[in-house]
């Protein structure tokens, strides 16, 4: 079928027609699409022409396994993104543990129920979606940066030329400098009014959920920005009841004791909201000056990937409705 109704694709691979008709017969009433594959070759090509959302994929198959299948998917920068669900009746843990190293988000047993299967694969589909949204909206936000740098280029041009034409004036005519004076305050005015738009395009709350909160941060992080990250998250904290706000310091390039002090501080503050901190993407040259600088960081929840401290959000926010309606 080709992908082209605007809902879900669902790519479903398996050597035997008996058990494709089965999940097919399972998916009959959801909103999705879906393209089939009888082997690990064909689930190759069909994958890089329809590019699926999420791939159902067996493990027992001839010529290439499901395993085999799922690496060259990874291996592919095209491909590599698209969720891989195993379906397999091997229920040994070293399967699953296979599974999982090859790049699985799941791994789910035959004969399976049908409640499970689509319980599981409407939560990969919408991680999925909600992985795209933060991936266009990460675009916007870089670009209003690039556009926001270029104001700012601009309105440093014309500063230095306002300033070589005041000279001119004031050695021209004494009796403008009043005027003058009031449009040097006006203009101060508004190159606070840009800075303090800047500051606050340069720490956004993204929602992810109604109680999950992502704020992506991007290149330098000094003193005075880390302030104002921390006065934006406890702000939109406290205003939207957030539970979980994940802070993506992956374009951060570097931090200093300030900072990282002020991470802290953010992590306790969270917590006397009722909060949780997560933080995602560190990179290695951070973590080595944290490490240098002896700085712990508490009870703040750390994740090699932006994906990784979603998942945690959601689980633990999953977990912990669970035990209230328990």
């Amino acid at each position: 079928m080709s992908h082209s109704s605007g809902q879900s694709l669902v790519l479903i691979v398996d050597d035997t027609p008996a058990n494709l008709g089965v999940i097919c017969g399972a998916l009959a009433h959801e909103q999705l699409d879906v393209v089939l594959a009888h082997d690990g070759a064909m689930a190759l090509q069909v994958a890089r022409s329809e590019m699926p959302d999420l791939i159902l994929l067996d493990v027992v198959m001839p010529d290439m396994d499901g395993f085999e299948v799922c690496r060259q998917l990874k291996a592919d920068p095209q491909l590599k993104d698209i969720p891989v669900m195993f379906m397999t009746a091997l229920s040994e843990t070293s399967n699953r543990l296979q599974g999982f190293q090859v790049g699985a988000v799941d791994y789910i047993t035959k004969p399976f129920q049908e409640g499970e299967l689509l319980a599981r694969i409407r939560t990969q589909l919408s991680l999925r979606q909600l992985m795209r949204t933060l991936q266009r909206q990460n675009l916007r936000l870089e670009e209003q940066i690039r556009e926001r740098a270029a104001v700012e280029v601009a309105r440093e041009r014309l500063t230095e030329e306002l300033r070589q034409a005041y000279g001119r004036l004031e050695q021209e005519l004494a009796m403008r400098e009043q005027a003058e004076a009031s449009r040097l305050l006006l203009q101060e005015q508004v190159i606070a009014a840009q800075e303090a738009r800047l500051r606050e395009l340069s720490a956004p709350l993204i929602p992810i959920t109604d109680r999950i909160v992502v704020m992506p941060l991007i290149g330098t992080l000094d003193a005075a920005r880390a302030q104002d990250v921390l006065h934006t998250v406890l702000e939109g904290t406290a205003a939207r009841r957030t539970e979980f706000v994940i802070v993506d310091v992956t374009g951060v390039r570097a931090v200093d004791t300030t900072v990282a002090n002020t991470l802290v501080q953010m992590g306790n503050g969270l917590r006397l909201l009722g909060a949780r901190a997560v933080l995602t993407g560190v990179r290695p040259e951070v973590a080595s000056v944290l490490v240098g600088l002896g700085i712990s960081l508490g009870e703040i929840v750390t994740k090699g990937t932006l994906q990784d401290g979603i998942a945690h959000a959601m689980a633990s926010s999953t977990a912990r409705v669970a035990s209230l309606r328990a």
